[in-house]
């Protein structure tokens, strides 16, 4: 569960976090669109290295590791899935490509989720003319996912005390013992959804259409740069991928 730490907020003092979610928003929307142009293994760790300079300034390459950490099982199983049953002359290559995109992609919206507090994401959306409750729920299922994270991690330390093994034993096995710990973590989520049910009602959630907020984002110079940077980048691949013929070494794979 370690990956889900990518949607989990941490408060630092760094140029990506003072930035407007929107424009976060839009960096990383970019990042992503731009890892999906390319299919080969050179342009995507292109892509990877210039994501890994943002993720420091954010001062944030500690969680992210962990995070890529706990990715790698399925980074693995993708690797030997697609070597297996993808066809052509470079399986492999092909596997560790999409591998290397998987990363970029993860890479690029925890940029956002690492930097970007919920309330912010819920005034953001609010004020790109985005309803209410549907930026209240995004909101919640940032709080929640890490939170889920937490529950998940204590239920597995409770039946290890039980004597449940989840470490061991054949692919089939391990994934039979994943049963103890989704019933109990799905148990608990239903109860966390009651809970925040009952306190939104006895708020008055949804008793006025016209709601007031403390604080309103606004964009200043650095996140218009941002905007501008992104956009420009965005156009840029796409020109060059569409109609510029490129080297024929940037398309290099392994050989075999």
């Amino acid at each position: 569960m370690s990956f889900l730490e990518v949607f989990q907020y941490t408060r630092k003092d760094s140029a990506i976090h003072h930035l407007d979610p929107r424009a976060k928003m839009l960096l990383s929307i970019v990042c992503a669109a731009v890892s999906l142009v390319f299919t080969d293994i050179f342009p995507l760790l292109m892509i990877f290295f210039c994501l890994l300079p943002l993720i420091a300034v954010a001062k944030s390459l500690r969680r992210w590791g962990r995070s890529m950490k706990g990715l790698s099982i399925l980074l693995v199983f993708v690797i030997v899935f697609n070597t297996l049953l993808s066809p052509g002359a470079n399986p492999f290559s092909h596997s560790i490509a999409l591998t290397i995109r998987l990363v970029d992609l993860m890479t690029s919206f925890s940029l956002f989720f690492l930097t970007v507090h919920p309330d912010q994401l819920s005034q953001a959306l609010i004020q790109m003319h985005v309803k209410f409750e549907f930026a209240f729920a995004m909101s919640m299922a940032m709080r929640l996912v890490p939170t889920l994270a937490q529950e998940a991690y204590a239920i597995m330390d409770a039946q290890k005390a039980r004597g449940v093994e989840l470490d061991k034993g054949n692919p089939v096995k391990r994934i039979r013992n994943i049963i103890p710990i989704i019933v109990p973590l799905i148990i608990v989520s239903i109860r966390k959804a009651l809970s925040i049910a009952e306190s939104m009602e006895s708020r008055g959630f949804g008793a006025s259409k016209k709601r007031t907020y403390m604080d309103k984002l606004k964009f200043r110079k650095r996140d218009w740069a941002v905007v501008m940077i992104s956009l420009t980048m965005l156009i840029f691949v796409t020109y060059v991928r569409l109609y510029v013929p490129l080297p024929d070494w940037l398309f290099w794979s392994l050989p075999f």
